[in-house]
């Protein structure tokens, strides 16, 4: 049987010069279309860009202001929160602060009221009204008559420290404050009290009226 692909190799024409040079010229043809369409594909591409903001120097005037536009809003939200946040803390602070400013008050009040020395309360009556609305002065001193008198027959002496204290409630014109109180009361007629005294501890409720800056003792009762 004969070799059919001698055959075929005997028949099949061999590619001649000028056909060889054909090839090369399309393959170099079809080489530079697509590097030309390269080009266009990453010139396009940088155009997206310079668009879309990336290309700096090429942005247009009215991007630049819609940009500067937000950006000022954006400053005038946080400058708003910052001057918020200031005034609340301020509110805050000045709350604590009249509240501390009440409770030193009234432990100083209670400590004044409460200390005193037998056939000596000219002195005393005098810290009061300073101390005091009008009202209130003129109420406790007459109220106090009878004890004074008893105090003075017992040859008494009191003193009051007042350890702890705490706003019950404030206002504008008024504040109420819980002071715990030590108090010492010595007497040389009590045979059952020593050289150091009798003490106890007592709740005062102090009521205090604002006047101007400060406070003014209206009220004080034992709790």
């Amino acid at each position: 049987m004969a070799d059919s692909s001698y055959d075929e190799r005997a028949t099949k024409p061999e590619a001649t010069d000028p056909d060889r040079a054909e090839l090369l010229a399309q393959n170099r043809e079809r080489q530079a279309r697509i590097r030309d369409e390269e080009r266009v594909e990453k010139a396009d591409g940088d155009q997206d860009l310079i668009e879309i903001g990336v290309g700096g120097p090429a942005d247009s005037p009215r991007k630049l202001a819609i940009a500067f536009a937000a950006t000022t809003a954006l400053l005038v939200v946080v400058v708003g929160i910052l001057a918020y946040l200031l005034v609340s803390e301020d509110s805050a602070g000045s709350g604590r602060s009249d509240e501390q400013g009440a409770i030193v008050a009234a432990k100083q009040y209670a400590t004044t009221v409460l200390t005193y020395s037998a056939g000596d309360y000219a002195d005393l009556d005098k810290r009061i009204r300073s101390i005091s609305t009008p009202d209130f002065a003129d109420r406790y001193i007459r109220s106090s008559q009878q004890a004074r008198e008893g105090n003075d027959a017992a040859q008494a002496t009191g003193t009051a420290v007042a350890r702890e204290a705490g706003v019950v409630s404030i206002s504008d014109d008024e504040a109420v404050v819980l002071v715990a109180i030590d108090q010492n009361v010595k007497t040389p007629l009590a045979p059952d009290a020593s050289k150091e005294g009798i003490d106890y501890q007592s709740r005062i409720k102090i009521t205090m009226s604002r006047d101007g800056d400060s406070w003014k003792l209206s009220d004080l009762s034992v709790v």
